[in-house]
Formats: structure tokens, sequence, C-alpha cells
């Protein structure tokens, strides 16, 4: 596998179509990381919330991602097959070390979006389950759960839902382990990318949740480098 940025969220996130024969769970999200290793490309945007904005640059090259958000220091997500490895950019040669799993949990410049947001480490837990087909954030998708098999970071169970056409996710739904919902991703707006052999997220809204209840709202944001893809439901 080589590799994109579903990115949370997170998958830092890219997307690209999916031609399922049938829903199986695991091969659909197998998909979509296997997406994120397929791409090359260079972005910046920002992360907002609540009228502030700080800026982001992401960098993809085959299985590597970085990740500037504005003076905060710089990391680095390697992307395999069966994980997601997180990485502490320690000085300007590059040197690296594993990313602490006790921050998974903090919010990224003040904001909505965690560490293990942008990881979409979730996509990586196995046993992926089908739960059915249901409309979520205004398109048809097919719904997956996925469970924590460990003890790290702040979610017990994720829903995913995986649009019909485009293959990609298209709204996230995170839950603590008593299952109380804490945290979802919509995706708003996809674009084109400028080689035009796939697409990715030009905006997502990130919803802190308190259960039923939104607290705050956060919006990751790239500048349009190509042609626009359809919208998701709007703001």
């Amino acid at each position: 596998m080589k590799a994109i940025a579903a990115l949370l969220f997170a998958t830092a996130a890219v997307v690209a179509p999916l031609h399922a024969q049938q829903p199986d769970a695991a091969a659909m999200v197998r998909s979509i990381r296997l997406s994120a290793t397929l791409q090359q490309m260079e972005l910046k945007g920002s992360v907002r919330k609540d009228n502030k904005a700080t800026p982001v640059h992401l960098f993809v090259k085959e299985n590597n991602m970085q990740f500037h958000i504005g003076n905060e220091k710089p990391f680095h997500i390697r992307m395999g097959d069966e994980k997601a490895e997180l990485m502490e950019i320690l000085d300007a040669k590059g040197a690296t070390r594993p990313f602490p799993s006790a921050r998974l949990a903090e919010p990224v410049a003040s904001t909505d979006v965690s560490y293990e947001d942008l990881t979409l480490r979730f996509l990586y837990w196995p046993g992926a389950k089908f739960e059915g087909e249901e409309k979520a954030n205004g398109d048809m998708c097919y719904k997956i759960r996925l469970d924590n098999p460990g003890k790290d970071g702040a979610y017990g169970v994720v829903y995913v839902w995986v649009h019909k056409k485009w293959g990609a996710f298209w709204q996230i739904r995170a839950h603590d382990r008593k299952g109380v919902p804490i945290k979802e991703f919509q995706v708003k707006e996809v674009m084109q990318l400028p080689d035009k052999k796939g697409f990715t997220i030009q905006q997502m809204r990130v919803n802190k949740l308190a259960g039923d209840r939104i607290q705050s709202i956060t919006y990751l944001e790239f500048e349009k480098p190509g042609a626009a893809a359809p919208k998701g439901r709007g703001r």
C-alpha cells in the first residue's frame, strides 16, 4: 500500500470512488484506507472555530502525511496496511518519536479537533460491522460500526457512514466508552484534485457533542486546487 487524507476527520481526509458489489464493512473501510495511500498532494487551509482561523498545511507523499497547524509543532502520520502511527517531529532534520497516547484526545489549536481525529485511527480498528443503509448528511450511505479494541483515546465506539456513490466517508459519529455521542464529523464540500484522479475534502464540519446537543462547532477547510465535486448538506 502507498498513501490520502481521509482525514479525520481524519482523517486528515481524502476521498476516492468505491464500487462495492455488496456491503462488506471491512472491505469498505479498507478501501477508504487504501485511497489514503494512493494520492500525493499538498494542501493549504485552516481550522476555524468561533471566527478564529488557524493556518493548516497538509502534505501527503506515498504512505507519509505531515501536518503543520499554526505555531504548534508539526507532526507526522505513517499510514500502513494495519495501522496509522502518529509521530512528533523533533527537529528540522525530521527526527521523530511516537506521539504520547495520553495526548491523543487533546484539542489542536484550541478547536474541537483532536490529534486522534486527524489520524482517523479508528479506521484501523478490527471487526468492522455492517449496520445497514440510511440517509446521513443529505445522502444515502452504508452505516458501519467500529469498536475500540484498546484503552487509549477518547472513543469507545465510532459509526462511519460511507457514501454509496463515492465510497468515501460522509459522516462519522464518535461515542465515549459509555455510549454517549461526543464528536461528529460531516463532509460539507469535496473538490477534485489537480491530477483529476481523485477527490479530497474541501470543508468538513466537526461538532462537539454532549449527547444529542451540539456544544460547539469547528470547520476544517482547504483551499480549492481544482474543480468542485458535489456538496454535502449545508451548514
